[in-house]
């Protein structure tokens, strides 16, 4: 079993880097020269930060508090070094690297919870899954952001289970790291209160484990905070950048409000072009109004948005912007929807074959992550983290299946 799990490491990290070399900068949404799309902008400021020491996004040369800091800090380290175009394939290679170790993670974190059957075959489907090809491309989160998610999600089995001071630590450690990448984690902990409640921790326990956690995740973030204070004069716990996500996502699939919400608030002149004016504060307080009034106007439309709307949102598109020559979006979509319709079924089957208690480990963050996505703008980008987790659903679905039929003998039994 172990050889199988690092021959198919070995398998994903050569595809994956000779895609990478082979198409290079295919993968690039935006321009060097334009800086109009996300990837470019992680370049030019890893650029700033090796050349100037600042932290730059959409600010000229001026500090930053729009991003998290971990994917500039992580090319700055090849851009000290390298060239451009030779930074950005050695960010690109580290990429190939973070999805093959994800391999061995979602092994893990399968065999677990869902046991051994089901740690095989997830581990084929998330190697199969072809937008993992564009992730390791991209000059993007998502690669860096999957390692750690998993990560994550081992360091909290590990700890739940070890019930020792260290391995709290660890997964502090581990939520700190996440925060860096994607502050969307902060509040994931809550996943552990469940657990621990289930597990009938004492009320002792719960708070000795919740200061280890949130101390280690606070000390890991304290030079990001002392920066802040020191570039904005203000307390900062991550960025400054949800006002134009929440503003988005307080659009139903971005069209304009109703007429009647430009008569109540004139100061925006009948123009849709006008919401956006401001920056995060006037954003926020935009998306506030939008939503106050949609759910008093337009009640039923916005309680199906905000729910069963941004979920279809979130899942129903692959994060496959680029397509990979010979394997087009079209195709790839399909696929891509048959993951996430076997992988819910899945989930439906732990429930009905008593599998539902040890599956909670992945189930708790995987819904955590979903749900705090939805007040916000939602598509397939901010969706691909959760497909490795949907990944061992569907294959915890397969192998039921497979059991069902007889094709394989016997059910594994997997410990809580």
């Amino acid at each position: 079993m172990r050889t199988f799990v690092w021959v198919l490491m070995a398998a994903v990290f050569l595809v994956h880097a000779v895609i990478v070399l082979w198409l290079g900068d295919h993968f690039l949404l935006g321009s060097y020269e334009k800086r109009d799309n996300d990837d470019v902008k992680y370049v030019y400021s890893a650029q700033m930060l090796v050349e100037r020491g600042t932290l730059v996004y959409n600010s000229g040369l001026q500090p930053t508090n729009f991003i998290m800091p971990a994917i500039p800090v992580l090319l700055s380290g090849f851009v000290s070094f390298l060239d451009r175009d030779a930074a950005v394939m050695g960010f690109r290679l580290l990429q190939c690297l973070m999805q093959a170790a994800s391999i061995y993670l979602i092994f893990i974190l399968a065999r677990e919870t869902l046991g051994r059957r089901v740690a095989v075959a997830a581990v084929l489907l998330d190697a199969l899954y072809i937008p993992n090809l564009f992730a390791s491309g991209a000059i993007l989160t998502e690669s860096t952001f999957k390692v750690l998610f998993l990560l994550l999600i081992s360091s909290f089995i590990y700890a739940v289970k070890r019930r020792t001071a260290g391995a709290y630590v660890f997964a502090g450690i581990m939520l700190g790291l996440a925060c860096y990448v994607k502050p969307q984690c902060a509040l994931i902990p809550v996943c552990l209160l469940v657990l621990w409640l289930m597990r009938r921790y004492s009320w002792k326990e719960i708070v000795k484990y919740t200061a280890i956690v949130g101390a280690c995740s606070m000390l890991l973030l304290t030079p990001w905070w002392v920066r802040n204070y020191n570039d904005f004069h203000e307390f900062i716990p991550f960025t400054k950048s949800t006002g134009n996500p929440m503003l988005l996502g307080a659009l139903i699939k971005r069209a304009a409000p109703p007429q009647g919400f430009f008569d109540q608030y004139p100061e925006y002149k009948g123009d849709s072009n006008n919401l956006f004016a401001g920056y995060d504060a006037e954003q926020k307080r935009t998306a506030q109004r939008l939503i106050a009034y949609g759910f008093k106007h337009q009640t039923l439309a916005y309680a199906y948005w905000f729910t069963v709307g941004k979920s279809i949102e979130l899942f129903i598109n692959p994060f496959y912007s680029k397509p990979v020559p010979g394997l087009p979006r079209p195709a790839i979509n399909v696929v891509h929807w048959l993951y996430v319709l076997i992988g819910f079924a899945g989930i439906f089957l732990t429930v009905v074959r008593r599998r539902f208690r040890p599956a909670l480990f992945i189930l708790l963050p995987f819904l955590y992550y979903w749900f705090i996505h939805l007040p916000f703008i939602t598509f397939g980008r901010y969706g691909y983290p959760l497909m490795c987790l949907l990944s061992i659903f569907a294959a915890f679905a397969v192998v039921s299946i497979l059991e069902a039929s007889g094709l394989l003998r016997g059910k594994e039994e997997v410990a809580e």
